[in-house]
């Protein structure tokens, strides 16, 4: 159980991981993008800045002795800079001044074209470029005067410094893998908590299934006191049950049930009257009626607690008959649930093999033989058929052990079947 556990919980915690990483890593290389291309904006606009002052003044007083004192500092600028190309216009969009780098022509002839609707839109815009995986800016910088009126504006190409690109990059990679190391880290620490507190889950699932476990035997003993004064049959009831339930491949869910129905088949009789319940003789047909009433009391019993409830196929309909004769339903065939069509070969095997005391108990033979003549009748003909072929082996187990041992063999069934 433990191996599976640690299967499950470490394949939960590397999904769980994996999910995370993927998630919140998704969103630091979103931001780290926007970080750089705000990183970009910010320098083009800077340098871009450093041109529109010296375009403004131009503007004040244009001149020939101003526009070669502006193509001068333009291109001091410029030789300093990351702008591959600058343009000046004026408000009727003449271009007044150019500077652009040798290796600009190559570069803008692989970069897309631009509307007109870009240079006419009101205030500074960008646009990002990729070529190869070069990242350039293309700007443009209206120049206005004080009143608001559009003197004229600037166009740009900037080239973003690649050690610039690549250290923004670099520092968004490596808080990428911190962040991926982190939540390793935080998913690895978790393990030996969530092992812990389910070691302790365990430790009390495991006392809560004691004491459901006493209750069920407590219930068990007081319809046998009152019925019998011993639990044997109980014990060796539901151990035959066990025994078939194994043969015939029961899952452990199914078996818990069946040992909880085949212990607690007969709980409803507490709701019988001694007089009926303990009477020696052939009950009435009235008596026999309210004897029966005992299954419908049973399942009350069984159904109003949750940890039962899978007991109630056994306890309902226990009495039920494959031929459809049986009480309370009248269920035929498959209707009757499995764990019940299982517990009717071994109560009635029990029954014809035990003393009671209104009657010895038969030799193995003549109850073997009863219960093969009552197949496709009383009983399920595979389910019959299944036990008596391991009837003798069943019976030289169980049929002659005391109490005691009965209780025994009945705890290891407990322990197997409830962990």
């Amino acid at each position: 159980m433990f191996d599976n556990l640690h299967r499950w919980l470490i394949l939960r915690l590397a999904a769980v991981w994996l999910v995370l990483s993927v998630l919140i890593g998704g969103l630091v290389h979103y931001f780290g993008n926007a970080r750089l291309d705000n990183h970009v904006v910010n320098m083009a606009e800077t340098e871009a800045a450093n041109y529109s002052a010296e375009f403004t003044t131009y503007l004040g007083f244009p001149s020939g002795q101003t526009l070669a004192l502006l193509n001068r500092k333009i291109h001091d600028i410029f030789d300093r800079g990351n702008f591959i190309v600058v343009e000046f216009y004026d408000a009727g969009s003449n271009k007044i001044a150019e500077v652009v780098k040798p290796s600009a022509k190559a570069v803008e002839t692989r970069l897309p074209k631009h509307t007109s609707d870009f240079a006419r839109k009101g205030g500074v815009r960008r646009q990002k470029m990729m070529v190869g995986n070069e990242t350039y800016l293309r700007v443009f910088v209206p120049i206005n005067s004080r009143t608001g009126t559009k003197l004229g504006y600037m166009e740009g190409i900037y080239h973003a410094p690649e050690e610039i690109i690549t250290q923004i990059k670099r520092q968004t990679l490596w808080s990428l893998i911190l962040l991926v190391l982190v939540i390793f880290v935080t998913s690895l620490s978790l393990y030996p908590l969530i092992i812990r507190l389910n070691r302790k889950l365990i430790d009390y699932s495991h006392i809560l299934a004691q004491a459901n476990i006493g209750m069920l035997e407590v219930l068990g003993s007081a319809i046998a006191k009152r019925d019998s004064d011993t639990n044997i049959h109980n014990y060796r009831v539901t151990i035959y049950s066990v025994r078939l339930g194994e043969k015939l491949g029961l899952s452990n869910t199914a078996m818990q049930g069946l040992i909880k129905g085949a212990f607690l088949h007969d709980v409803g009789k507490i709701a019988i009257t001694d007089s009926i319940l303990l009477k020696s003789g052939k009950l009435t047909d009235e008596e026999f009626e309210i004897m029966k009433t005992h299954v419908r009391h049973g399942e009350d019993i069984v159904c109003s607690y949750d940890w039962l409830k899978d007991a109630v196929d056994v306890v309902r309909c226990h009495h039920e008959k494959f031929d459809g004769s049986g009480y309370l339903g009248g269920l035929t065939a498959e209707a009757i649930p499995l764990n019940a069509r299982i517990f009717a070969v071994a109560d009635v095997f029990d029954a014809l093999t035990s003393r009671r005391p209104y009657k010895k108990p038969f030799s193995f033979d003549v109850s073997t033989g009863i219960i093969r003549e009552s197949r496709g009748t009383h009983f399920d003909p595979a389910i019959a058929d299944l036990f008596l072929e391991h009837a003798a082996s069943f019976y030289e187990e169980l049929c002659r052990e005391d109490e005691g041992l009965l209780r025994g063999k009945l705890g290891a069934c407990i322990r197997k079947y409830f962990g």
